[in-house]
């Protein structure tokens, strides 16, 4: 499915088969889900792509998000959403990651360097702004890289894309601390909902506390592969992520 173009993040042929495989009840999705604006944005970058030198290894870096009529791009109804990456080898405190988020207007919203030890895998990267983070109802860019060559800065391997903030139409308890079903119904909430950042948060994080629970196993994978990633499987998760 790599390059696919397809109506939502999260569609209604994904939701029926995990409803079929899971036994959730079966809700007919009566609308359209979303599609990402037209402001002219690049339509992004998924995968790293070809690389040279010391990025080679780095090529298959992955952007944990879906490819929306043609646009890397996704939902999330928090100021401060986590993000999530694919590292295709080990990463040491030799090699500096760079996240940056932007608004319509260039202006950094986020940018954080930092430098990890950590193996291949799923790596989490969250938003922690000095302001206020994301506002409601605007699309911002984001770029993830990997500096492969300390003494040449320009050697990178990236991925980019556009995140939209939407209204939080998930309800929560709050103040409430979830059993892990509860969390189960609410990834679900969020994935019909189409925010795929809360969706996958909430999922990785069951899978990486029960990683032998085949129904998290099954909705992590179903994720993966609505976004396109057929190809990564849930088995090469790295534990927590960066702070």
């Amino acid at each position: 499915m790599r390059g696919a173009v397809m109506r939502s993040p999260l569609s209604a042929a994904v939701l029926l088969g995990l409803a079929v495989a899971l036994g959730w009840p079966l809700v007919p999705v009566t609308q359209a889900l979303p599609t990402p604006p037209d402001q002219g944005a690049p339509t992004g970058r998924q995968r790293g792509g070809a690389s040279r030198g010391d990025c080679m290894a780095y090529q298959d870096l992955t952007a944990l998000v879906p490819v929306v009529d043609g646009r890397v791009w996704s939902q999330t109804s928090s100021p401060t959403p986590d993000f999530f990456f694919y590292v295709p080898q080990p990463l040491t405190t030799d090699t500096a990651l760079e996240l940056v988020v932007q608004d319509k207007d260039d202006n950094y919203i986020f940018r954080k360097q930092v430098s990890v030890d950590a193996p291949s895998g799923i790596l989490t990267l969250p938003v922690n702004p000095e302001g206020a983070g994301l506002n409601a109802g605007e699309t911002y860019s984001w770029t993830f890289s990997i500096y492969c060559d300390a003494a040449r800065p320009s050697a990178s391997v990236s991925v980019f894309g556009t995140v939209t903030r939407v209204a939080d139409t998930v309800v929560t308890e709050s103040g409430q601390t979830l059993t892990p079903q509860q969390q189960f119904n609410l990834s679900r909430q969020y994935v019909a909902a189409g925010i795929w950042h809360e969706a996958l948060a909430l999922t990785l994080a069951l899978h990486r506390a029960d990683p032998d629970n085949a129904d998290y196993f099954a909705a992590l994978d179903a994720l993966l592969r609505q976004a396109g990633l057929a190809d990564l499987s849930p088995a090469v998760l790295v534990s927590g992520g960066l702070e």
